[in-house]
């Protein structure tokens, strides 16, 4: 092996006379460099989106919602709210909930809403939706307070589609006449005074959510009880061990924040396989460098191989010798490319921004992707399969050339030396 690897990297040197193999050499170790980077950078920053969109919406949701067998409402949340804390010690609290559809209608202008009716006391030790009505990033937005009675809060894209803001009155219409108290009159509509804005940096609850406390919810509804329980846990990840530990010692059945959302995840899981393949054919391209530059190398070392079988260098060892000098680029390349992709992929957001400046647009509107930087998470078992990507892709590059130079014959390769 010692011989082997000397006489390989003698041979990507190249002669003096002739650099043009050498730059050839540069060139195929770039080029795996190149696609190392550009896998590690968009697996990173697709990885950080994934971990930045899944903690909003582990925010935003409750970890698990317990329901009633065939939509049933629970007249004593209660009993239920106990029943849920006792059975595990991984429940770190829960509220009440109830859920409906709603028109929202400020003068001529009219939106439909998914309206939650909420304890806003405990709710908040459930959902982040007491921190999303407050300033965010340094800016006031305005947001107001928790809903009380006869109050609502809006998402503030759903407020902004209304035109409505803190302060302001809209028209609630629901599906279900209300019940008729003081001051209230018919059925299905009342006015309720917006009392706060909430951004919940996704789009769903943003656009569509409308939230009043339990007595508004029921007075808009006409329900009797709640529609279910928001649960928190000690890990969300323990949702679905906890989900069917409910439902089998408890007459109710639990959806998780998974379960919610479950397209959507997969949707970024096959998004993310796609960009690996397409990304990895720019190793692809790079692999077929190497196979060129062996080629070349062969070519031009037919006298030297030549030399080599008649002083009893056996076919193995060539083919070995070639195997060996195709691997030292893809792995120069790769062990380049690993470093400075780390490297680009945590200084991404500079990076972004300096190309943003020369080219006199916003690659990355904080507006619209709700992140104050592009989101990176570099996971090493991703850096595992790119490197064992390129590894594999260039050792599949050098068998053809290695084979060529091994069935090479002696004689053949003298005669006309």
């Amino acid at each position: 092996m010692r011989f082997e690897f000397f006489v390989a990297a003698r041979y990507l040197r190249g002669k003096r006379k002739n650099r043009f193999v050498s730059l050839i050499t540069v060139i195929s170790v770039a080029g795996v460099s190149v696609g190392v980077i550009a896998l590690i950078v968009v697996m990173s920053v697709m990885t950080g989106f994934d971990i930045a969109l899944r903690e909003t919406i582990i925010g935003n949701r409750a970890h698990l919602t317990v329901l009633s067998p065939g939509g049933r409402p629970m007249l004593d949340p209660e009993r239920v709210m106990a029943d849920v804390e006792a059975l595990s010690d991984r429940v770190v609290a829960t509220a009440p909930i109830i859920q409906s559809e709603a028109l929202l209608k400020r003068g001529e202008r009219t939106n439909g809403a998914f309206l939650v009716g909420v304890d806003p006391a405990r709710e908040t030790d459930v959902t982040d939706l007491a921190t999303n009505l407050s300033s965010e990033g340094g800016r006031s937005f305005g947001h107001g307070d928790l809903p009380g009675y006869k109050e609502i809060v809006l998402g503030y894209r759903l407020a902004q589609s209304l035109g409505v803001g803190v302060g302001s009155e809209i028209e609630v219409i629901t599906a279900r006449p209300t019940v008729r108290t003081f001051g209230m009159s018919g059925a299905g509509r009342i006015w309720l005074r917006v009392s706060g804005l909430s951004q919940a940096r996704m789009s769903d609850f943003d656009n569509l959510y409308a939230f009043v406390d339990l007595e508004t919810a029921q007075m808009l509804t006409g329900k009797e009880g709640v529609d279910g329980i928001h649960v928190k846990l000690t890990d969300p990840m323990l949702a679905e061990q906890v989900a069917r530990k409910i439902e089998h010692e408890l007459p109710y059945f639990a959806v998780t924040w998974y379960e919610s959302q479950e397209a959507f995840f997969g949707a970024l899981e096959q998004e993310k396989a796609a960009m690996f393949i397409i990304l990895v054919f720019i190793i692809v391209v790079a692999a077929f460098n190497i196979t060129s530059t062996l080629i070349m190398i062969v070519m031009e070392k037919r006298r030297d191989i030549g030399i080599l079988r008649t002083l009893g260098v056996g076919s193995a060892s060539i083919l070995l010798l070639f195997m060996l000098e195709g691997l030292m680029i893809g792995i120069s390349g790769t062990l380049i490319g690993l470093v400075l992709g780390v490297i680009l992929a945590y200084n991404i957001t500079p990076v972004a921004e300096f190309i943003a400046g020369l080219m006199g647009v916003n690659l990355f509107d904080s507006n619209i992707y709700y992140f104050d930087g592009i989101p990176v998470a570099v996971v090493w078992s991703d850096i595992g399969w790119v490197t064992i990507a390129a590894v594999v892709l260039t050792f599949l590059s050098t068998l053809y050339p290695a084979w060529s130079a091994a069935r090479l014959n002696p004689v053949d390769a003298l005669r006309y030396e």
